[in-house]
């Protein structure tokens, strides 16, 4: 039954409302070639039939809010044919940053509960939180170099072998030991630029351990690809390999159409 619902939907037209939601709010959609939008709206219409939303704090889900996210979801994916987010089961939208408790230990081993303020979440369960000024806001805006759906779904494919520890699932051209050695060393190289206080294309939080540094250097792949190139190819080049694609043609395909 699933297989049928899965080919029902593959044969249905892509909604023109959807398209318009894309082309309105998530800026990097029209800069894709034609080939890679539409495999990118195949995947929306699977994403959207799998995966389950729920509004909370009294958010109305709407179609906008359902595709803008797959979308951002699914452009990780875009060429990766046995990446698809099996575990996860679905996605918590908040109105806003969303407000959770945060663990506090004292020198007396006393725990306490204060406030923490987030703007996405991705859990073990299968589930994702988000803030859904955020996912707006960065999807409209990719040229702030952050994304917080990015961030999330990158931690997703990150976890699915079980561990969240900035090595996803390797295709058989990737080496786990360059992999490792590699993201350690660029991790290390942001560490140390924050500290010295060298300019960074990579967001500082990125810095924070192995997991967190794989989704920062994710968002700023698809978001600030040129400047990732630049200064730090290396790492560029195996998000590349592991993503199948280089957001640099994109922006080079916008230039191009400007100027013409």
């Amino acid at each position: 039954m699933p297989q049928l619902r899965r080919k029902r939907v593959l044969r249905t037209a892509f909604p023109q409302d959807w398209h318009d939601i894309l082309n309105k709010n998530f800026a990097i959609y029209h800069l894709l070639p034609q080939s890679l939008k539409l495999r990118l709206q195949k995947l929306i219409q699977l994403f959207l039939l799998e995966k389950k939303f729920y509004g909370c704090q009294g958010l109305s889900l709407t179609e906008e809010i359902r595709v803008i996210i797959a979308a951002q979801a699914c452009l990780l994916i875009l060429n990766q044919p046995k990446a698809w987010y099996n575990k996860l089961q679905s996605i918590l939208v908040y109105p806003g940053a969303f407000t959770v408790p945060d663990a506090q230990h004292s020198e007396q081993g006393i725990v306490s509960s204060a406030p923490s303020h987030r703007l996405g979440e991705s859990w073990h369960n299968g589930r994702i939180v988000l803030s859904w000024d955020d996912v707006i806001t960065d999807s409209r805006h990719p040229q702030r170099g952050q994304n917080v759906t990015f961030h999330e779904f990158a931690h997703q494919l990150d976890a699915e072998d079980g561990y969240t520890d900035g090595i996803p699932i390797l295709g058989p051209k990737h080496s786990f030991q360059h992999w490792s050695h590699l993201m350690a060393e660029e991790l290390a190289r942001l560490r140390h630029e924050v500290i010295v206080g060298i300019p960074h294309v990579i967001n500082r939080y990125g810095a924070t351990n192995a997991a967190e540094f794989f989704a920062v250097a994710t968002e700023t792949f698809f978001t600030h690809p040129h400047q990732l190139a630049m200064h730090n190819p290396a790492l560029f080049q195996i998000l590349h390999s592991y993503y199948h694609l280089d957001p640099r043609t994109w922006t080079n395909n916008q230039q191009k159409n400007t100027t013409t």
